[in-house]
C-alpha cells in the first residue's frame, strides 16, 4: 500500500514541482517589469493610463524603440561616444563591462560563436571539464608576456602555444573560472550553448525536456 501511493506521488512531484517553480519565476518576473514600466508613468501624472499589464506593455514599447533607433548610424556613434566616456569611470567601467558581457551570453549570434568544449584536466586528477571557449584571440598583452616567458624558460626559440579563453561554469551556483589552456587540450563537443549551461549547472543532473517526458512516463 506504502509503495502503491508513493510512487504516483513521487512522480506527480517530479511533473508538478518544475511547472510551479518555473511559473512562479516568470511571473515574479512580468509583475516585476510591469512595476518597473508603471512608475515610468508617474512623473507625467498619467495614473489614468495605468492598469494591469500597462507596465509590461510599456516597457515592450521602449525596447522596441530602442532597438529601431540603433539601425541608424548616427545613434550608434553617438551612444559608442558617450558610452567611451563613461568607461572613464572605474566602477561604472566595471559594472556596466560585467553587465554588457552577462547580457551578450543571451546572443543568439555570440552564443553561435561559442564553442563548448571538454577540457583535459587529467593531469590533475580532475577528470574532463565541461566548458565553453569564449575568446580564441587572447589579448596583446598576454600574448606578449607569455612570449618572452617561453624564450625566457628554452633554449631553442619554439612557438609559445596557442592559448584560448574557457569558461567553467559552477554547478548550482552563478558564477565560474576563466582559464587559459592550450588548443590542443580541449575538445569540441557537438552541443549548443544552452545545453552544456544546462549540464553544467545542475551538476550533470538535467536533462532535455523531451527526454525528461520520456524517463517519467517509463517509470
Amino acid at each position: 500500500m506504502k509503495n502503491f501511493l508513493l510512487k504516483p506521488l513521487l512522480k506527480g512531484s517530479l511533473v508538478v514541482f518544475p511547472i510551479l517553480i518555473t511559473a512562479w519565476v516568470v511571473w515574479s518576473l512580468v509583475r516585476w517589469i510591469d512595476e518597473l514600466g508603471q512608475k515610468t508613468l508617474e512623473p507625467f501624472f498619467l495614473d489614468h493610463l495605468i492598469f494591469p499589464g500597462s507596465g509590461l506593455i510599456i516597457v515592450v514599447l521602449i525596447l522596441i524603440s530602442v532597438g529601431l533607433l540603433f539601425q541608424f548610424n548616427y545613434i550608434n556613434w553617438v551612444f559608442t561616444k558617450i558610452e567611451k566616456y563613461l568607461m572613464k569611470f572605474p566602477l561604472i567601467k566595471t559594472v556596466y563591462s560585467a553587465m554588457k558581457d552577462l547580457a551578450g551570453m543571451f546572443d543568439n549570434n555570440q552564443n553561435n560563436d561559442q564553442q563548448v568544449v571538454l577540457v583535459d584536466m587529467q593531469s590533475s586528477g580532475l577528470g574532463y571539464l565541461v566548458g565553453m571557449i569564449t575568446n580564441q584571440s587572447l589579448p596583446a598583452s598576454i600574448n606578449n608576456s607569455l612570449s618572452q616567458a617561453n624564450e625566457a624558460s628554452t633554449a631553442n626559440n619554439s612557438e609559445a602555444p596557442q592559448l584560448v579563453a574557457v569558461y567553467l561554469p559552477m554547478s548550482y551556483m552563478v558564477g565560474g573560472y576563466t582559464i587559459l589552456i592550450e588548443r590542443n587540450k580541449v575538445q569540441t563537443i557537438d552541443w549548443s550553448f544552452e545545453e552544456a549551461m544546462r549540464f553544467a549547472l545542475t551538476a550533470g543532473v538535467s536533462q532535455k525536456p523531451e527526454t525528461f517526458a520520456e524517463k517519467i512516463t517509463q517509470k
